[in-house]
């Protein structure tokens, strides 16, 4: 059985700096590669983690929540086809399209790039910045706490508590 703290932690994707790096070093990678205008990294409820690139007039919390929501209703028509989920969604349009990939369970991957550039290579890119992303997700998941970030109780706390809350409004 899973506790309540592990289960919280399984739900809620933490990230530190360190991470945010790697994550904005693989995606700008990416960018560059792909010659892709921008890429962005969003939590399945449609939070931006990480983006690198540029389009103009791109609101990228508004793009991050409905491609969530876009995936969400997606995963849907998949299980009326016996599928759970669909992994990768693909929008194409005359001067922009998009790749969105599914990392891990929890996370997506979002690729903005123009017409000129082959969905193909975007496919087999994307498929690549996927597995580079879910590693640095996984180191971040298994990664324990420092220990001046536990917050433990020492052995004496209610007893040094109670002392300290006599001391402010004498024995109640």
């Amino acid at each position: 059985m899973v506790s309540e703290n592990e289960a919280l932690k399984y739900r809620r994707l933490v990230f530190y700096a360190a991470d945010i790096d790697q994550l904005n070093i693989t995606l700008l990678a990416f960018v560059k590669k792909a010659n892709a205008q921008c890429c962005l990294l969003i939590d399945k409820e449609g939070h931006l983690v990480a983006r690198q690139g540029f389009v103009a007039n791109l609101d990228s919390s508004t793009l991050s929540a409905l491609v969530a929501g876009s995936f969400a209703s997606t995963r849907e028509v998949a299980k009326l086809l016996g599928e759970a989920e669909f992994r990768v969604l693909f929008h194409q349009g005359k001067g922009h399209s998009i790749h969105i990939t599914l990392v891990g369970e929890r996370t997506l991957q979002v690729a903005v790039f123009p017409s000129s550039v082959k969905p193909g290579m975007i496919q087999v890119l994307s498929g690549e910045l996927a597995l580079q992303v879910d590693a640095v997700l996984a180191a971040a998941t298994a990664r324990k706490p420092a220990e001046s970030e536990q917050r433990v109780l020492g052995e004496n706390f209610t007893a040094e508590a109670k002392n300290q809350l006599d001391s402010l409004f004498g024995n109640l």
